[in-house]
């Protein structure tokens, strides 16, 4: 009697080599399996999935403030350098902690809108040189706040070559320069302080950046840059750059080599010279407005806006009202991104505290330092990656996957779609093979995590072809 033989179809191994990077602009029908079209709250920096940018609490941040800076002078008594934090309360007070008392110490008893601030000495003498949008300049000494009456009412401030540059909102054509070696001087005269004024289509000057050996100007649609050396009649204006789009002053921070920012159109590297588009492939992602924060640390450009992730979930801050949902980390060299969803970032400053630096941030009105943790203030965020579908180079013919092996470190969901089925498995931990067993023609898969330290590997896809 004869052996009855059951024909066998040969299976085939498909490996994601590296969890790729994301792109939402193009169509997922031209994207390779390893890039993936929705991807927040990891970080594929090393090709493997690891715990994204979230927020996390710290002792040096007080958790009740809205903005916070560090204050640098020389202490007469303790004859060396003084750090003292300064930082503005959500009601608009400003405070600071005293070392030396052991406790926190108001400034002032007056609310202000939210400050600006820019360390400086005057007169031999370390000072913070403070502003809000539509204030007067004030200063602190660590002692008295003391406000110049008689400066512009400043939106915006840089300091150039010793004085200092503002713009106005109540004279939005105008860039204001203080007088040399004295940014509390604002009388206007040959030698003294003035104004420049710009009168052309690229519209309202918003924010000035000192950048090289140049002053630029932030329009609302375009930059404009000034030679500004000393002498105030040898001061030269030229526009560099125009744009259709919107550009969004709270999003303009200098990173290195160049600055960045965002626009209605896009996201922008500008070196002085030329402005170049970058990371078109977040175009369908970042929907940014003028509610932004900014900072460059750590060799990153970190942009906290708005973003549609198209998926109809709500994750971390989306399940209230928020300014912000997103924050981008971008590498300006490599242009490496990494997204994170759910974070209600207002405000981005890097400090340097008692030897340390870290990157504050104020997350839906509490205080706190951005890092790798996976987390919103000790709360685990939900973490996504998925594939584009992929036909496993065989359009026209039915598949099978069969298989697929995944290493973790930590419990996570792997999930496969065909165009016939959905099916989850649950990976507990280590290297396990998942059985699938799903028909279709294309495929994808996904992983979903809300443990804190995950580390999964790129999967292999095991197949057979009908």
């Amino acid at each position: 009697m004869g052996t009855l033989k059951i024909p066998r179809s040969p299976r085939y191994r498909k490996r994601i080599g590296a969890f790729g990077a994301f792109d939402s602009r193009r169509d997922k029908s031209v994207l390779r399996f390893d890039v993936s079209p929705l991807c927040y709250n990891f970080d594929m920096s090393a090709g493997a999935l690891r715990d994204g940018y979230g927020v996390e609490k710290s002792n040096v941040v007080p958790e009740t403030l809205s903005r916070y800076w560090v204050y640098r002078f020389y202490s007469e008594s303790e004859q060396s350098y003084v750090e003292q934090y300064v930082f503005q309360m959500k009601n608009g007070l400003l405070r600071y902690y005293s070392v030396k008392e052991d406790r926190y110490v108001y400034i002032s008893g007056k609310q202000y809108p939210q400050f600006d601030v820019i360390n400086y000495k005057l007169d031999s003498k370390d000072i913070l040189l403070m502003s809000g949008d539509g204030t007067n300049l004030f200063t602190w000494d660590g002692a008295r706040l003391h406000e110049y009456h008689d400066s512009p009412k400043i939106s915006s401030m840089a300091l150039h070559y010793e004085r200092l540059f503002v713009t106005s909102r109540e004279e939005p054509t105008r860039v204001y320069f203080s007088d040399d070696l004295d940014p509390t001087n604002w009388t206007i005269g040959a030698d003294g302080a003035g104004f420049i004024e710009l009168l052309d289509e690229r519209g309202y000057l918003n924010k000035v950046v000192s950048f090289g050996s140049y002053l630029y100007i932030f329009r609302d649609h375009g930059i404009s840059r000034v030679t500004a050396f000393g002498d105030q009649r040898e001061f030269a204006v030229v526009n560099l750059f125009a744009t259709a789009g919107r550009i969004y002053p709270s999003s303009i921070c200098t990173c290195g080599s160049v600055i960045m920012f965002s626009a209605s159109d896009g996201l922008y590297a500008f070196d002085g010279y030329e402005c170049k588009r970058i990371l078109r492939n977040l175009d369908g992602l970042i929907k940014a407005d003028d509610d932004c924060a900014c900072a460059f640390f750590d060799g990153r450009y970190y942009l906290a806006c708005k973003a549609d992730f198209g998926d109809g979930k709500t994750i971390g801050c989306e399940t209230a009202e928020y300014k912000t949902n997103c924050l981008a980390v971008i590498d300006p060299m490599s242009g490496e991104c990494s997204v994170s969803r759910g974070l209600n970032i207002e405000f981005l400053n890097a400090c340097s505290y008692g030897g340390s630096d870290y990157l504050m941030c104020c997350d839906g009105g509490k205080g706190g330092i951005v890092t790798k943790c996976g987390a919103r203030l000790g709360v685990p965020l939900p973490k996504h990656w998925e594939s584009a579908p992929s036909d496993m180079s065989a359009p026209e013919k039915n598949k099978i996957v069969r298989e697929l092996c995944v290493e973790s470190d930590k419990p996570c969901d792997i999930t496969v779609f065909s165009s016939q089925k959905i099916k989850t498995e649950t990976v507990r931990g280590g290297s396990r093979r998942l059985r699938f067993n799903i028909v279709g023609r294309s495929f994808r898969i996904a992983a979903d995590t809300s443990a804190v330290g995950c580390r999964i590997g790129p999967p292999t896809v095991i197949y057979s072809v009908c």
